[in-house]
């Protein structure tokens, strides 16, 4: 072969890679669609009416609005309401764009899981108010009082996604809990900082011996109390 040819095939070799690199980051890239958002939501709601939760659907716009979470929870006379709103919605790009494409699924399931987390705390008498009240907020030990409570609201849930993954996906047990972390460290903040859960449940591994999800979330949360 002369210099000419070989010159010539490196070309197309290195052209090739690089077409090949762009579209693999252009496959990592691309958002969920609404449908798998929905789909998510539906197992996760399914899976708490056969435990006998009051729990409902609600498909809804999110008009667009950044920082506006596509799955979220709504709980009312006793119900819980587990609302989508993928539909223009940024955040629910942003959120699953980041996700490795074979476990995005599971990971969009897991995420609504979390929810189905917040309700079994609210159907049993817990807080959930996100909000301080004005009159309040600007004392300091108020403040962090109830960013300390948000925040094992958080952590509960998300040890409710860990331990849906450990029970029903154990051979992804791994990779999911480190996208979970993933995400956790991206959009760290006081409030909803579960890092030293998820780590600690990354280093657990899958195991759920005979509880049920919600008595092994009750565990691992004790654990860092």
């Amino acid at each position: 072969m002369n210099k000419g040819c070989a010159a010539v095939l490196l070309a197309l070799a290195a052209s090739a890679a690089s077409a090949a690199s762009a579209a693999s980051a252009a496959s990592a890239a691309t958002p969920a669609s609404e449908a798998q958002w929905i789909a998510a939501a539906t197992e996760a709601v399914a899976w708490g009416r056969a435990q006998g939760m009051p729990i409902a659907l609600e498909i809804v716009d999110g008009n667009g609005l950044p920082g506006h979470t596509p799955i979220g929870l709504a709980s009312e006379n006793g119900r819980c309401t587990l609302i989508v709103s993928a539909s223009n919605n940024p955040t629910a790009d942003k959120l699953s764009a980041m996700i490795v494409p074979e476990l995005l699924d599971t990971f969009l399931a897991g995420a609504a899981m979390h929810e189905v987390g917040h309700c079994h705390r609210r159907l049993n008498g817990y807080p959930h108010n996100e909000k301080l009240l004005p009159v309040v907020s600007w004392i300091g030990p108020v403040r962090d009082w109830f960013a300390r409570r948000v925040r094992t609201e958080e952590a509960y849930a998300d040890m409710t996604a860990v331990a849906w993954v450990a029970r029903f996906h154990p051979e992804r047990y791994t990779a999911l809990v480190n996208e979970m972390l993933r995400v956790r460290t991206r959009f760290r903040e006081p409030k909803h900082d579960t890092v030293a859960l998820l780590e600690q449940a990354l280093a657990d591994g899958p195991h759920h011996a005979d509880e049920n999800l919600f008595a092994q979330a009750d565990a691992r949360l004790n654990r860092v109390r």
